[in-house]
């Protein structure tokens, strides 16, 4: 007979969230702890564990790689391409003219977001006079990493696409599967990397003109947002911009920024200080 689902509870949730707040910066709130056990029962099952906490003490002393599978478990990996496309036209506008924009996508799971920008920089090449944009993106879960690699997508990633604008970006890949074209892969470098650990982080200080960081620090705990603010202005060169989700907002955390009117949004401006 198989053994009952092991139940969170309150003092696991408390290890396990705190755990993974330290680690990744991701915090599951009060009101999201069913979502977190929803998660992670998968992987105590996987382990024969008999409990929550035995996962928790089972992940003090990884050996096996778990870590691995706690980050592919915690993030939400929603995106999609050319998700709110204006804002990233006005994103390429906003930089300055002529020779090549380095950009960090932070949190870049499957490859979407980077794509796009990649996608939108060719299309706008002409008026841009822009030589090229090069793009470094980062995530904490490598199997995210490994399709954005892939760069073979199924309908749901396409769902705002028309099929004039699939046929233009993609080759067919099988039913209902498309391959973006390598042209539209070029200068893309996809690494594993965690935000609010800088030495993961893959440039040196001021290497970046841009940091794209969308819909991610919303499910950062407090403190691991200013972690990663502080990470960001570190990487930012000066007049550097850094752009959120349309629902995150810095104003007021950190004085190396300044806010930045981007089309009907704001950014974020590196100051010189």
């Amino acid at each position: 007979m198989e053994s009952p689902a092991p139940v969170m509870s309150a003092e696991e949730y408390l290890l396990l969230n705190e755990h993974i707040s330290g680690r990744f910066g991701i915090s599951f709130s009060e009101s999201r702890r069913q979502v977190l056990e929803i998660r992670l029962r998968p992987r105590v099952k996987a382990l024969c564990l008999r409990s929550f906490r035995d996962y928790y003490l089972y992940l003090q002393c990884d050996t096996n790689g778990e870590s691995q599978r706690l980050a592919e478990a915690v993030t939400n990996n929603e995106t999609y391409f050319f998700r709110e496309p204006e804002l990233l036209a006005d994103f390429l506008d906003a930089t300055p003219r002529g020779g090549t924009l380095h950009v960090l996508c932070a949190g870049c799971s499957s490859g979407e977001e980077p794509y796009t920008l990649a996608i939108l920089a060719q299309t706008h090449a002409t008026r841009r006079r822009r030589a090229c944009v090069d793009i470094d993106a980062i995530d904490i879960d490598h199997g995210r990493l490994a399709l954005a690699r892939q760069a073979e997508y199924g309908r749901p990633s396409l769902r705002l696409l028309q099929p004039e604008d699939i046929d233009r970006y993609f080759t067919a890949a099988g039913p209902d599967r498309w391959s973006l074209k390598p042209a539209f892969r070029t200068d893309i470098r996809f690494a594993w990397g965690n935000l609010i650990d800088l030495q993961t982080l893959p440039a040196t200080a001021g290497a970046y003109d841009a940091v794209l960081c969308r819909n991610v620090l919303i499910y950062f705990s407090e403190d691991a947002v200013h972690r990663a603010v502080r990470n960001f202005a570190a990487l930012l060169r000066p007049g550097g911009l850094l752009l959120l989700g349309a629902t995150e907002s810095i104003i007021g955390l950190s004085s190396c920024f300044e806010t930045f009117r981007l089309g009907r949004g704001i950014a974020y401006r590196r100051t010189a200080s």
